[in-house]
């Protein structure tokens, strides 16, 4: 099992197919399985790199607490011990996160950069609304699989909720495997609280796409206009029937979008 060792802790991380490289950033409590959807697909087209954040799954991590670019510098870490010094970067909500961090304290590390379902954090960020935000809540604060299995349900649309019962069911089963610990919960939670990136925004030079769910109820599409608005030559994607994991509710749309951006980036 590879792991890079880092000061005192280590990242699990897997590395699938060949070319330039592409790191893929999972969020809040995620693990990298979660990608089942985009790394048999990017694979084909790229080296396509996925780790687990720290505390999360196999990986280990330091004594709490974290902030967004500590998790950044992780992944700056990955870069150089696994990807030769660059590569394309993904992220999703938490991971999308920490990815416009890692393009802000080490650009030549980013060849482009792909934004999804995030925000810029701080008093910009567009809120959800408090029934959603009071559902979500038991994703981090839950002391029961019910509670947990409730709170997930922030994560998709209406749409997918009402008629998609096996999407959600497969979601479940592959967080179920690497539960993370409270206190990592709790960790990454406060970190997104502080973080807060809007007025360094147009200091992003990596090429850019932003990714949105049409109908996230988590992290709204504002956010996402935000993004594309604030980064110098950032293109937006609105995905049609898709929530705050749009890249599990429509991977097909997903995938196609990240692969035309990424055919256009000179590496």
């Amino acid at each position: 099992m590879p792991f890079l060792e880092l000061n005192g802790y280590s990242l699990y991380y897997e590395v699938h197919g060949e070319g330039f490289p592409l790191v893929l950033i999972r969020g809040l409590g995620s693990n990298m399985e979660h990608w089942y959807e985009q790394i048999p697909v990017l694979s084909r087209h790229y080296q396509v790199i996925a780790f687990n954040n720290r505390g999360i799954g196999t990986s280990t991590a330091p004594v709490l607490p974290w902030s967004i670019k500590d998790m950044a510098g992780d992944v700056a870490a990955l870069i150089d011990g696994v990807a030769g010094g660059r590569a394309h970067v993904l992220g999703i909500s938490m991971g999308g996160m920490i990815a416009q961090e890692l393009a802000l304290s080490w650009p030549d590390k980013v060849a482009s950069l792909v934004l999804t379902a995030t925000h810029c954090g701080g008093p910009h960020k567009v809120l959800p609304t408090q029934e959603t935000m009071d559902l979500f809540n038991q994703v981090v604060t839950g002391t029961t699989l019910a509670e947990q299995l409730e709170g997930r349900k922030a994560l998709f649309s209406l749409e997918t909720l009402d008629n998609r019962p096996d999407v959600l069911q497969r979601y479940t089963q592959v967080a179920a495997a690497y539960e993370p610990p409270p206190e990592v919960m709790r960790g990454q939670w406060q970190a997104i609280q502080e973080y807060d990136t809007y007025e360094r925004l147009p200091n992003i030079s990596a090429p850019t796409l932003v990714l949105a769910g049409a109908d996230d109820r988590l992290v709204p599409q504002g956010n996402a206009d935000i993004l594309a608005q604030r980064i110098p030559g950032a293109k937006l994607a609105v995905i049609p029937q898709a929530g705050h994991q749009l890249v599990i509710e429509q991977p097909q749309a997903t995938n196609a979008a990240v692969l035309d951006f990424l055919a256009g980036v000179p590496t």
